[in-house]
């Protein structure tokens, strides 16, 4: 009985419920569960359309090749992100890549025609390194957006990167016979600045030649214009020339020569196969006609020589057009062509000269290196120089096997003429200041010689004239002595033998200076205003103009104060001023502390 009663207790009852109460309670917890549901689907919904809401334009770029590009690759302008590949898919022909891409809603705009992408990949040449972060990053799709505004969708890729991300670009096509290792991302260069870039490289349609593909930047796009000469630059190493040796290290790149400012605009150009020698012409330069019976060795590119110093070049050399006689073209530069002159002799000066001779032995002589190998042109003019030429005037070109050849007595010729950029009167000469050191000792205990150099103008009433720090010793100088040397001579120097004239002052010299040509003090002047100058010291090459806008006076002060934008070299300390009317001496250049004035001259009146 017992046993009966604890087995009873460990098992548990049923509770027996109403079937009708069961129904109730399970249609009463569906009721709610389907609440739920409903509202989890209109969540889900608001969430979907959101998302939708802000989802960007979708755009489709086609390449040839796909280059590693995967979906979650990014899109980027200016290093910014704009958009993400969603998906990289072969073209139904399996020729293409379509690549598409999801804009973000910011970067709508990037979907609209002339937009160009192309896909980020490092590139390592000589020319250039770029995309080196893809080595060790995830490659992306560059992009240029397009200036027009109708919208677009679908695009052509580009195969190579632009290096170029200017928007407002013109292309412009070059037919070259050769590429010469001509490839896309090279330079188009004008003056040594990058004004556009190589887009594309093709053989034309017959394959005799290169089609070249440029775009040019807005700033640079009067450069296609009628008359532009475009070239490869390339090494070129000769006995004649060298060029193009920055090639060697930096790639190759394109050299553009413009045309006349007023031509009309091009789009399409033949390409030079070599630079052209009207390339290096200044304007106002002097363009002569030379008749031979001999080429003998001249050729273009040649010099044409003033005393051993290169004037010119030879432009171009061929036979007339009756075949009788050689004619040349030179180019004399706008610095010297005063030097040539109605009565002016020209003769060839090419190879090398020999003379054999029991007494003297074997003589060789040659001007240069450049006139072995291309030949060359000298020029000589008379003691009494004639009339100055004009453009195209012909002259009979010489060489030594003509009878009226006679190069010794030419070259004994020593005639004044005033050359240079500065066009002045007839028979009115620069002045030539000599360089010149003023050195002092000073000190008390540990003794010094300081040393101070610059130029100065002798004078024909047998003083120099300089400026004050270059000729009087300063106030720390030993017994106020100094010792200046110019034209291979000393001089000792005083305080009390120097006269002071402003920023400038004068040194009376015991005996004049040999071989030196004293500038005529009747030729000191004042100036009448502020007006164009020219400032001259060392060669006819380095004079350069001192314009009007650079200069400003002060009332009762002898000088012009030089704007300090406009750079004067320190060197150039005592340069001679000159007013290029009639040739005369208005100042001295006086350069202290980085800022320049011209100081006047003393003068007699």
């Amino acid at each position: 009985m017992k046993d009966n009663q604890t087995q009873s207790e460990d098992f548990p009852e049923a509770t027996v419920s109403d079937g009708p109460a069961v129904i109730q309670t399970l249609r009463s917890n569906a009721s709610r569960l389907w609440i739920l549901t409903a509202i989890c689907l209109v969540v889900a919904v608001v969430l979907f359309a959101a998302a939708n809401r802000h989802r960007g334009t979708e755009i489709t770029v086609r390449f040839d090749q796909g280059y590693g590009i995967k979906a979650g690759d990014m899109l980027r302008h200016r290093g910014i992100e704009v958009g993400e590949v969603t998906a990289v898919k072969l073209d139904p022909e399996l020729g293409k890549i379509n690549v598409q891409i999801l804009l973000e809603t910011a970067a709508e705009g990037l979907a609209r025609e002339g937009s160009r992408f192309w896909v980020e990949r490092p590139r390592l040449s000589l020319a250039r390194v770029s995309g080196l972060e893809t080595v060790v990053g995830a490659k992306y799709l560059g992009v240029l957006p397009g200036s027009a505004a109708a919208p677009k969708y679908l695009f052509d890729g580009d195969e190579s990167p632009l290096m170029m991300l200017d928007s407002d670009v013109v292309e412009i096509t070059l037919l070259f016979r050769e590429g010469y290792g001509l490839q896309v991302g090279d330079e188009l260069r004008h003056r040594g600045i990058v004004v556009g870039e190589v887009s594309a490289v093709e053989l034309n349609d017959e394959l005799s030649g290169v089609e070249v593909t440029v775009r040019l930047i807005e700033s640079a796009q009067r450069l296609a214009r009628a008359g532009s000469q475009f070239w490869i630059e390339r090494p070129d190493v000769s006995l004649t020339r060298i060029r193009g040796l920055d090639t060697l290290v930096g790639g190759r790149y394109i050299a553009v020569a413009p045309g006349p400012s007023e031509a009309e605009q091009l789009t399409k150009f033949a390409g030079l196969d070599e630079p052209p020698m009207t390339g290096e012409q200044m304007e106002g330069g002097l363009e002569i006609a030379l008749e031979g019976r001999h080429r003998r060795g001249v050729r273009a590119g040649a010099p044409v020589l003033y005393r051993g110093h290169r004037i010119g070049q030879v432009i171009s050399v061929g036979l007339s057009p009756d075949a009788s006689r050689i004619e040349a073209r030179a180019y004399i530069d706008p610095t010297f062509k005063r030097l040539v002159r109605d009565n002016t002799i020209f003769w060839t000066t090419s190879g090398i000269k020999a003379n054999l001779s029991i007494s003297g032995g074997l003589e060789v002589t040659a001007d240069t290196l450049e006139t072995i190998a291309a030949g060359g042109v000298t020029l000589a003019t008379p003691d009494s120089p004639g009339k100055m030429v004009n453009m195209g005037h012909r002259f009979p070109l010489y060489n030594k096997r003509d009878e009226e050849f006679d190069e010794d007595t030419w070259l004994q010729w020593q005639p004044h003429i005033a050359v240079g950029a500065v066009d002045l009167p007839e028979g009115v000469t620069m002045p030539q200041p000599i360089r010149a050191t003023l050195s002092w000792k000073e000190g008390s205990i540990i003794v010094r010689t300081r040393h101070r150099v610059g130029w100065v103008l002798p004078l024909s009433d047998g003083r120099i004239v300089a400026p004050l720090d270059s000729l009087a010793p300063p106030r720390d100088a030993i017994g106020g002595e100094a010792k200046l040397q110019l034209a291979g001579e000393e001089v000792a120097v005083s305080v009390e033998e120097v006269e002071i004239h402003g920023k400038l002052a004068t040194l009376p010299l015991a005996k004049p200076l040999e071989k030196i040509s004293p500038w005529p003090v009747n030729r000191l002047c004042d100036p009448e205003g502020i007006e164009e100058v020219i400032v001259t010291a060392e060669s006819a090459e380095s004079s350069f103009p001192l314009p009007p806008s650079k200069l400003s006076a002060a009332t009762g002060v002898r000088e012009w104060s030089v704007d300090p934008s406009f750079a004067i070299d320190p060197n150039l300390n005592g340069a001679c001023v000159v007013v290029p009317k009639d040739g005369c001496v208005v100042g001295l250049l006086v350069v202290d502390k980085g800022r320049a004035v011209v100081a006047f001259v003393p003068t007699n009146e």
